[in-house]
């Protein structure tokens, strides 16, 4: 008698821990959840600020420092959040520190590996030079959504800038066959056939392109 009530004890502190554990799993993704939508508010607030830099000629680098300070205050809420070191680094290319621009995308990739965040780091690649990266990046990026347009667009950009200029091509026509009404990879496939130094472009803004 005695054993079985030491056994059903047993058992009844076993559902207890289970239902605590649950609980507090329960908690930190609630918290987790809160702190996200948190994070994500400051940084579309950072994101206005950003489009209202841009609207100004030269960029109000003032208004991009002021959403920077947004920014880091997103990521200590929550460090998770890749969107705002896609920011960051949009904000420190605007500023040309094109180091930090790197550092942030790569940040972004690590967190989320999607096809978006590598094209970022794709285009990041190709405006300070580093073709080569460029095109692991777009890789990489096609590994994960190899239906995206933009990144054989990038990828293309890469295989030109590295002299490949027929697989660049290939790159080129497949971005349209997927997206045919896609202008910057029209643009890009008609410079390389017309012989001109002229392309399209894989920016951030706007994401449709």
């Amino acid at each position: 008698m005695v054993h079985r009530w030491h056994r059903l004890r047993i058992e009844v502190l076993a559902i207890v821990i289970a239902a605590g554990a649950a609980l507090a799993l329960a908690s930190s993704s609630y918290a987790s959840s809160s702190s996200r939508a948190a994070s994500d508010a400051v940084v579309a607030n950072a994101e206005a600020l950003i489009t209202e830099a841009g609207k100004a000629d030269p960029v109000d680098t003032k208004k991009i420092n002021l959403a920077m300070d947004k920014l880091h205050e997103a990521i200590r809420i929550d460090p998770q959040n890749d969107s705002a070191y896609v920011d960051l680094g949009f904000c420190y290319g605007v500023l040309r520190d094109g180091s930090n621009a790197t550092d942030m995308y790569m940040k972004a990739t690590q967190l989320n590996p999607s096809g978006a965040n590598f094209i970022e780091l794709a285009d990041i690649y190709l405006r300070v030079g580093d073709a080569e990266d460029a095109l692991l990046a777009a890789n990489a990026g096609l590994v994960k959504d190899p239906s995206n347009a933009r990144l054989y667009n990038a990828k293309g950009m890469a295989l030109n800038d590295l002299q490949r200029f027929g697989e660049a091509a290939e790159a080129w026509e497949k971005a349209l066959q997927l997206k045919p009404d896609f202008p910057a990879a029209k643009a890009n496939l008609q410079a390389l056939n017309g012989g001109t130094s002229g392309r399209g472009s894989v920016t951030k803004h706007p994401a449709q392109n």
